[in-house]
């Protein structure tokens, strides 16, 4: 898969998501709207039915004050006024005959003070009961008000309260069946505060709301790693290439120079005497060697992909291996004009592990920092010790590591990107197989590394700490010496 494809793949997924967030939102946002609108029509429907049982309570205590009311009217007026099944009375009611009677003994009251028509025990009450029938809970606020606004009786905790009871869209003409004379007196108005609507309308929508939460974040989080092993994906099959183009250049060499060799002993032109043979002898030998490295090198890889690494753990004096390969890597530095140095300051530097594993990673980084540089090499290996730890530094004053590249330098087959050029022999395994030997002897490794240089002076730093089996107690024994 090519970049401008996993680019249009990556763009049409974003397009999606965020297509799939701005639908989810606006449905959320309508169904906030609808329930918005259902919260304020039952607030709305319970100022009403307020209103008309305040009214049917006048009628009936001015139906009792007469004195040849009978009682079967009063029963009547009774059932349209109290109780929770009080819608349901006022349906069994005579509608009609409830009107006319109601009428007529309105008239008893229509012109009393405002004060004195409503109980302020009795409003509150049926206000909560009617809230209460439409599942509306909670503290409110409430006061009745002239139609001009000017206040007759508020229900409310501060001032604060009060004023948004006066503001509120929620409200409802009382005593609207009184004659045209009364209401030419002035009209009162009932107004209803809720504060706790916003609350109790996100409790009525949260699962909607964190169930749509919940499944747009498991969506991202999929996006999200469904992009990140595209790129992924991407990135092995590019190592894979180089490692391709990489082992391509690597083996021609070889091949060809054997090819070369023993077309020149197989030549019957050419004299053959013992020097020229032992010359195309060594080559040979040499070039076949090589290959057996390059060979070696993808083995290891592959051991280490299936975990197979096996140890032979002993005791090992690590200054007597770090000399024993600063020895034999001098002649491989001192070719290329440097030197290679050994300080052993260490008081502890006897760890179980592998000699043999163990003397590869630093054969590993010491061909490294030959390869790496481009003046003559200088190549320091240091130690120091506590009582947990072996630390060995292995110093180099090559091109460096750009800070970006660090945190790769250690992947199976990676290598630090040079454009298309090769001339740096490798398949990105070193490093790799070095930390997983590191790792395998319970240590850590870290490169710390800058192109611009260490006090002017550039080059990489790699820091090995290998744990000390024995611990504290047996310090002694693993003295150097």
């Amino acid at each position: 898969m090519d970049k401008r494809t996993i680019t249009w793949l990556i763009t049409a997924i974003s397009v999606a998501l965020l297509g799939l967030v701005i639908v989810q939102l606006k449905w959320v946002h309508d169904t906030l709207v609808l329930k918005d609108a259902q919260f304020s029509e039952g607030i709305d429907n319970a100022l009403v039915a307020v209103s008309d049982r305040l009214e049917r309570a006048e009628a009936r205590h001015s139906l009792k004050a007469l004195p040849n009311t009978g009682s079967h009217d009063a029963a009547k007026i009774d059932k349209g006024l109290v109780g929770p099944d009080s819608t349901a009375h006022r349906e069994e009611m005579d509608e009609d005959s409830l009107d006319e009677l109601l009428r007529g003994l309105l008239t008893a009251g229509m012109f009393r003070d405002i004060k004195e028509r409503i109980d302020p025990r009795l409003l509150d009450s049926l206000i909560t009961e009617e809230l209460k029938l439409r599942h509306i809970e909670g503290h409110f606020n409430y006061g009745v008000y002239t139609k001009e606004g000017d206040p007759v009786l508020v229900y409310a905790a501060n001032s604060g309260d009060s004023a948004l009871v006066r503001i509120s869209a929620h409200r409802t003409q009382l005593f609207r069946n009184d004659w045209p004379q009364a209401q030419a007196t002035g009209s009162w108005w009932l107004h209803l505060n809720v504060p706790a609507k916003p609350y109790m309308l996100l409790r009525s929508l949260w699962p909607i709301l964190a169930t749509t939460f919940i499944f747009l974040l498991f969506i991202a989080v999929i996006f999200g790693y469904t992009v990140r092993t595209i790129l992924r994906q991407k990135r092995l099959g590019d190592i894979k290439n180089d490692l391709v183009n990489n082992l391509t250049h690597e083996l021609k060499t070889p091949i060809s120079t054997i090819s070369l060799a023993c077309e020149a002993l197989n030549d019957p032109g050419i004299p053959k005497d013992p020097e020229q043979v032992r010359m195309f002898t060594g080559m040979i030998r040499d070039e076949n060697k090589r290959l057996g490295m390059l060979v070696e090198s993808v083995l290891q890889s592959a051991v280490m992909d299936h975990a197979g690494m096996r140890l032979r753990t002993t005791d090992v004096d690590m200054h007597a291996l770090l000399a024993e390969v600063v020895r034999n890597s001098a002649l491989q530095v001192g070719n290329k004009g440097g030197r290679i140095t050994l300080e052993a300051g260490a008081e502890l530097a006897h760890v179980r592990g592998d000699r043999t594993h163990l003397t590869n990673i630093f054969y590993n980084l010491i061909d490294n920092a030959v390869k790496y540089c481009t003046a003559a090499p200088v190549v320091r290996i240091s130690t120091r010790s506590n009582a947990r730890a072996l630390t060995i530094t292995v110093a180099d004053n090559g091109i460096g590591i750009p800070r970006g590249e660090q945190r790769k330098i250690f992947d199976r087959l990676y290598r630090v990107p040079t454009g298309n050029v090769h001339n740096v022999k490798g398949f990105g395994l070193g490093l790799s197989y070095v930390k997983s030997v590191v790792e395998r002897h319970g240590g850590t490794i870290r490169v710390e590394s800058d192109p611009e240089g260490f006090n002017a002076t550039p080059g990489s730093r790699f820091i090995i700490n290998l744990p000390f089996e024995h611990g504290e107690q047996d310090q002694a024994a693993a003295v150097r010496g």
